[in-house]
């Protein structure tokens, strides 16, 4: 409590003045106590927000290191699964490939053996 309010208090106590009269001197003294606490916190907001601009930036620094440093390793994984996708695309198409070049009966065969082998897994399966 500010020392003006202190003395308005005890002119009340002292009946010097009514509490009527107390309250509007409290009220005009409490502007003045207003404005500085507005000016304090007008303050620490700034601060504030220096604050975080500056953990903005040391954040965005950090993150602009830890991309460069993934960069290559991204690049050596793409180049991989490209690599990867193309030998799979290659072995497919080599089958399809041999499929097309095999005569009808060969194929209606083969598709039977296929269909056994699958068979067998499927019975396989139930034992377990």
């Amino acid at each position: 409590m500010s020392e003006e309010a202190k003395m308005i208090l005890k002119m009340v106590d002292e009946g010097k003045i009514t509490p009527e009269q107390a309250v509007e001197m409290l009220k005009a003294v409490g502007s003045d106590d207003v404005h500085s606490n507005r000016s304090q916190n007008e303050h620490k907001g700034e601060e504030f927000v220096q604050d975080l601009d500056k953990w903005g930036k040391e954040l965005a620094q950090k993150m602009g290191s830890a991309v460069k440093d993934l960069e290559p390793k991204l690049r050596k994984m793409m180049q991989i699964m490209v690599q990867n996708t193309m030998k799979t695309v290659e072995e497919v198409g080599k089958v399809f490939r041999e499929q097309q070049n095999r005569p009808a009966e060969e194929n209606e065969n083969h598709e039977e053996e296929h269909f056994e082998a699958s068979s067998d897994t499927e019975d396989h399966t139930e034992d377990l």
